[in-house]
């Protein structure tokens, strides 16, 4: 959220007649939409990212791993520099929608390659469809210099299998293996010298995503992922990432094999680390260390959810109001909320443990009959709850490195001071809260550019105490990762989506987990 003072506010908030002018002057103040304006985020994306390295929310395909895999060997091998490697990435990657939209089908669950869209949007000429890949602007299919490396690069560097010297690629510290190379030969070949693709090519279109056979490069991804050599895992022999990447994938596959009544990999991860006695009474996930550390994130993931939708609210309500004030926001929010005091309404909230002192799916349960603005302070109050029942290494996963502003403990301290008395004053509260809140995080954001005009990253703007919104704010939760592991865990022939047969053969094997 972000202040100025303004001489006049009438209208609504999609017409507020501003003062405008001089002509000869540029606007100095250019706002734009931020992204986490509560900033709740930090702690549970910090820990995510330790526990689950080399793979992120948009890396969706393991074959694009081999893809600049084999881009790199290729590049040490020949020289390339930067501009080089950029050139051939962008040319490989266009490649690679056009092989998948000659042979890959839309209604398939793996979908379509990367830049599919945009090929189709853009319709270069068959067999010169490079010319995106060279052209910028609104003639390329990606507005990103790198193309959709950009999304790749981290989590290759940390798998080992890229890393970048100069701004150019090279192999990292597991080398390309020549089957991976002679797969892509033709598709290189192309990139380099070629104005585009000739299809159809038996040997183009085995790059393809939705393959029935095994490509060559799945044993060797696999191997990565899983921290193997020869089917064993020798733990001296890989990093500390590899490890925990390792340990992350055997507890996902053991949560689904405890869980085969899960809709989804997320739901049978929960089940499995946050919830009942798994985690004390099965051998793998309680001789996991991982699996603390990871209940901790779920459960906290909670409180993160509840602020983002109760913000995404108040943004809307904003929108939707004509002038709306902080004391119009204050009863909208009274409105929602029940009647009595904070401790009869936590009364009537779903139990956080049982009677051996394990974890209940209280969360669960609210979100099952979601209330809106009435289960996202229910959320949050069940996670100022969690830290009474929490210990070791789950409650300091859960409470994250450092207080923060809106994290559990801080609303820990708010449900002390306002247990005896009404709900609707918490919520006005809550709101307030969000206001300063997302003032500090507008204001630590602010970017001076190079031509003297300031950027401010706020959907949420106050002048002379009245707010506006210039678009709405996204409700939904920030991932963890486990549905993109877990679907590339699948494409390399770890994991099915199916059950019945959760852990393939392969996967018991190199995972260590039991039939």
């Amino acid at each position: 959220m972000t202040s100025a003072p303004t001489d006049a506010m009438t209208g609504n908030g999609a017409s507020r007649p501003l003062v405008e002018g001089p002509d000869w002057c540029e606007p100095g103040l250019l706002a734009r939409a931020g992204r986490y304006p509560l900033a709740v985020e930090a702690p549970v994306m910090a820990a995510v990212n330790m526990l689950v390295p080399g793979v992120s929310t948009v890396t969706r395909y393991a074959r694009y791993y081999s893809l600049y895999w084999a881009l790199a060997a290729h590049a040490e091998d020949v020289g390339l520099d930067r501009d080089a490697c950029r050139q051939l990435i962008r040319r490989a990657e266009v490649g690679m929608a056009r092989i998948s939209q000659a042979y890959d089908e839309s209604d398939h669950p793996l979908g379509l390659a990367h830049g599919v869209d945009a090929l189709a949007r853009l319709g270069p000429d068959a067999g010169a469809e490079f010319s995106v890949a060279d052209a910028t602007g609104s003639r390329s299919y990606s507005p990103r210099v790198w193309g959709f490396w950009s999304q790749y690069n981290g989590p290759s560097g940390a798998l080992g299998t890229v890393t970048m010297d100069g701004g150019a690629l090279r192999p990292g510290r597991h080398p390309c293996p020549l089957r991976i190379t002679e797969m892509y030969a033709p598709l290189i070949a192309a990139a380099e010298r070629g104005a585009g693709l000739a299809l159809p090519s038996a040997a183009l279109g085995r790059l393809s995503l939705q393959q029935d056979e095994d490509t060559p490069d799945l044993e060797p991804l696999g191997a990565v992922l899983s921290a193997t050599v020869g089917g064993r895992h020798d733990p001296e022999a890989w990093t500390g990432d590899d490890r925990t990447r390792r340990a992350t994938l055997r507890i996902l596959a053991r949560s689904w094999q405890l869980n085969p009544d899960a809709d989804t990999w997320m739901a049978a991860f929960a089940a499995g680390v946050a919830y009942g006695s798994a985690t004390r009474e099965d051998p793998l996930l309680a001789g996991e260390e991982r699996t603390a550390a990871w209940r901790g994130v779920v459960l906290r993931h909670h409180s993160v959810g509840a602020w983002r939708h109760l913000w995404a609210a108040l943004v809307n309500e904003v929108r939707d109001a004509e002038n709306p004030s902080r004391g119009h926001l204050h009863e909208w929010i009274a409105g929602q909320l029940p009647g009595g005091t904070v401790a009869d309404f936590e009364a009537g909230l779903p139990p956080v443990v049982d009677g051996q002192g394990d974890p209940m799916p209280a969360e669960e349960a609210l979100l099952g009959d979601d209330a809106g603005v009435v289960t996202d302070v229910a959320l949050l109050l069940l996670g100022a709850r969690r830290l009474d029942s929490l210990t070791g290494l789950t409650l300091r996963t859960f409470k994250g490195r450092r207080p923060t502003y809106l994290d559990p403990t801080w609303v820990a301290q708010l449900r002390r001071e306002f247990a005896q008395r009404p709900v609707a004053e918490l919520g006005r509260r809550l709101v307030d809260d969000m206001l300063a809140q997302s003032r500090r995080v507008a204001l630590r954001k602010v970017v001076i550019n190079s031509d003297g005009t300031i950027s401010l990253f706020s959907r949420l703007h106050e002048r002379n105490g009245l707010y506006f919104a210039d678009s709405s704010e996204g409700s939904g939760n920030i991932g963890l990762r486990v549905h993109q592991l877990a679907e590339i865990a699948v494409q390399v022939g770890l994991l099915t989506p199916d059950p019945e047969e959760p852990v393939t053969p392969l996967g018991r094997q190199l995972l260590e987990v039991p039939a």
